[in-house]
């Protein structure tokens, strides 16, 4: 039963804003299954009203999804989406963990968890505002923020911290690339952050979710914290209806 589930929903995740129809042949590339069992597959979607069969026989999704869609509710926002991972990587990490986003030039704290009993940890208040300026958490937002709003905070950056704009931007680029950034002791000594970005149905990385702690802590476990990080950053993304990293 759950294999048939896998297999229905890979069907439905071939199709993208830039493949909104395909071909029997595709599905079965897509989906790694061979086309007889592709075809019994897709058949029984089509039957079920799921998929339309066009008349040059290539297949695309039926507006029973839009129905679908506007049964969301309005207010599962990322906060609601969000906690469950961010209790877990809390637990495992014993650190703080806060999800940011970008606004107006600042990085604001969205929602943030800690529960580790030590008196030694990072604290992040919902609704506190940073100038987007250092830390992985504003790296994060920065580098994966379209070009054509982050190139004013990058100029700004560029005068406050003395580098050149080129330098930045390297960063940048080696984030999006890696998928992740890691300050240490940028934003404040002795406190060191590792953050990745989650990205919503959009295809946008609006937010990103950070785990904050003493450097002498965080810089024992970065390579664990790191991986830890990046999976909280997926799962979010994957119920945020984002796409997600391999």
């Amino acid at each position: 039963m759950m294999r048939s589930v896998e297999r229905t929903l890979a069907v439905f995740e071939s199709f993208a804003p830039d493949q909104t129809s395909l071909t029997l042949q595709e599905i079965a590339d897509s989906i790694e299954l061979p086309k007889s069992t592709a075809f019994r597959i897709v058949g029984s979607l089509e039957e079920a009203g799921y998929l339309v069969r066009l008349e040059d026989q290539r297949y695309c999704l039926s507006f029973r999804f839009t129905r679908l869609a506007g049964l969301v509710r309005n207010t599962l926002d990322i906060r609601a989406i969000a906690r469950p991972a961010m209790l877990t990587l809390a637990e495992q990490t014993q650190e703080t963990v806060a999800i940011h986003m970008a606004v107006d030039g600042n990085r604001v704290c969205v929602d943030s968890v800690a529960t580790a009993p030590s008196q030694l940890r990072s604290v992040m208040q919902p609704g506190e505002q940073i100038p987007l300026l250092l830390g992985s958490a504003s790296k994060t937002l920065l580098a994966f923020m379209p070009e054509t709003a982050s190139s004013s905070t990058l100029a700004a950056i560029a005068r406050a911290t003395q580098r050149k704009s080129a330098e930045i931007r390297a960063q940048l680029s080696e984030i999006r690339d890696q998928g992740y950034a890691v300050s240490h002791g940028e934003r404040l000594l002795g406190l060191s952050a590792i953050s990745a970005p989650v990205w919503d149905a959009n295809g946008e990385a609006r937010y990103c979710i950070t785990v904050n702690g003493p450097s002498v802590r965080i810089q024992m476990h970065e390579k664990a914290f790191t991986k830890l990080v990046k999976k909280a950053a997926g799962d979010i993304s994957r119920r945020f209806g984002g796409p997600v990293a391999s």
